[in-house]
């Protein structure tokens, strides 16, 4: 069997801080040979620092401006009403399209943002933004069913709040089941399907930390508590893969570990409508039934957050609805909206889970109220104002910066982008969310750790002694692989390959 030239594994959300001591205490030896005996850094992510944005820029090269893919939802036109990002959101070429285009056979496994399955030349497996796998999530079609029949089924990777409802063992007992058929996956596929470029992504390293990060940064190996030894086993179990994974790769090749964006504490969260509320740019619907329907919303929140039985019968509903795409995890948040954009002349889109700024411009918004002359001042109004933002606990200040889209993004799809990008401080993230109606808010019970811009990029193999690690970004990704197949990277990309030395041979034109 014919092994790959290049063989990726992504876990989701990985992040030094974590991995190494975990590595160094026995738990990874894998992991721990090869940051011995090739090379590591940091990767830099995208702004927002979010799955969505940070795996398209991985495998376009691009910033979301010109990728079009900036959070988990995005915007049609005419609507203030979001449809989940899939694959078709993508703009431009990504890199299985590109290599499958220049004779390079391709396997992916699980990787985001890749539903529906585009055609490649190889095969590709839909990550979990798939609603179902009654639904193709496989391309050829007929792979799913023959992962299914072989591995018995094939689980869509749970979502942080699938916690609410179990015994924290159970939660982690189930992430390290799908581990294993994610990794018992790519090594079937590895030694069945032949490939030049090989992809398997880990999306449960992001959710163990979202909901179990104060419990894995005490680094307490030593503990007897079922929850933390069950989070070691994770670990442990993440590593074997690491290791027969990475066996796989051609002597010749090269191997590469990547995250899409780090991980950190959570000291509050700050909600974005609700402070464009306080300052009278937003308003709410005042009808009873939007009044009534937010009250119930904002108690029921509070009470699943609690209360056991509640939360099952939430995860029984998700399932019978599972069929539906748009019913999936980020937009039901959307679907109920209480702003009244016909009084309001700035907003955060509702669903989001990064911090934006949307002004409800004349002629742009379907109920713009801004006239196109009064934008920019009311731009800088709100960016003065949330300048003075700070935490009401310690006093510190909540954001390191609030930029226009231009500032920090170009592109054919800057229309996709919201107007102003806020970025909060270590520590902070902010909400659009109105349910909950305050200011500021603790750390959710089952999110105590989130996203940062730090991520992981370790190098392995033949080919990696070319590779040159000095501050590499996430769109750097995209041109080293091609680069390393003999392909030039294109030119509207942003990022620069790590090669040393770059072979400019291209059947393709940009």
């Amino acid at each position: 069997m014919k092994s790959p030239k290049v063989l990726v594994i992504s876990f989701d959300g990985g992040v030094w801080s974590n991995l190494m001591p975990i590595a160094k205490a026995g738990i990874m030896p894998n992991l721990l040979k090869l940051l011995e005996s090739g090379k590591h850094s940091n990767l830099e992510s995208t702004i927002p620092p979010l799955t969505p944005p940070a795996w398209t820029a991985f495998m376009t090269g691009c910033n979301p401006g010109k990728t079009g893919v900036f959070d988990f939802y995005e915007f049609q036109e005419g609507t203030y009403k979001p449809t989940l990002t899939t694959n078709k959101s993508i703009q431009v070429d990504t890199l299985w399209k590109v290599l499958s285009e220049n004779g390079v056979r391709v396997g992916v496994i699980d990787v985001p943002i890749n539903y529906p399955p585009p055609e490649v030349n190889g095969f590709i497996v839909s990550g979990w933004e798939r609603p179902s796998n009654k639904k193709v999530f496989t391309h050829p079609p007929e792979l799913g069913q023959k992962l299914i029949d072989h591995l018995g089924d094939y689980p869509i990777c749970l979502r942080t709040f699938d916690r609410q409802g179990t015994k924290d063992v159970d939660f982690l007992n189930s992430l390290i089941e799908i581990t294993k058929k994610v990794g018992d996956a790519a090594l079937w596929l590895l030694e069945t399907e032949p490939t030049d470029f090989f992809m398997v992504h880990f999306q449960t390293t992001d959710i163990i930390q979202h909901g179990f990060w104060n419990e894995i940064a005490s680094l307490d190996f030593n503990s007897q508590d079922p929850a933390m030894q069950a989070i070691w086993n994770f670990y442990r179990c993440l590593d074997q893969y690491l290791g027969a994974i990475k066996e796989k790769v051609s002597s010749e090749g090269a191997f590469f570990l990547v995250s899409d964006h780090g991980f950190g504490p959570v000291k509050r969260r700050m909600s974005t409508n609700v402070w464009l509320q306080e300052h009278g740019y937003l308003k709410l619907k005042q009808d009873m039934g939007t009044q009534l329907t937010t009250s119930v919303k904002s108690t029921a929140i509070k009470m699943i957050n609690k209360v056991d039985a509640l939360a099952k019968l939430k995860n029984r509903i998700k399932r019978k609805v599972e069929e539906d795409l748009e019913q999936r995890v980020i937009v039901p948040r959307a679907n109920f909206d209480p702003i009244d954009y016909d009084e309001s002349r700035a907003f955060s889109s509702i669903g989001t889970v990064c911090g934006t700024v949307q002004i409800n411009q004349l002629g742009r918004e379907p109920n713009g109220t801004v006239p196109q002359n009064e934008v920019e001042n009311l731009k800088n109004e709100i960016i003065e104002k949330l300048k003075n933002i700070r935490d009401p606990i310690n006093g510190d200040l909540f954001l390191s910066g609030i930029y226009r889209k231009e500032e920090i993004f170009n592109g054919q799809a800057l229309n996709k982008i919201p107007d102003l990008i806020i970025v909060p401080n270590p520590g902070y993230y902010l909400i659009s969310g109105l349910s909950e109606k305050q200011l500021f808010l603790e750390p959710h019970p089952l999110s105590t750790g989130n996203h940062i811009k730090e991520g992981i990029l370790a190098i392995d193999g033949h080919l990696s002694n070319s590779l040159s690690l000095s501050n590499p970004k996430i769109t750097d990704i995209f041109p080293t692989i091609l680069n390393i197949f003999g392909l030039k990277s294109l030119k509207y990309i942003d990022g620069t390959s790590l090669t040393t030395s770059k072979n400019t041979a291209c059947k393709i034109s940009t």
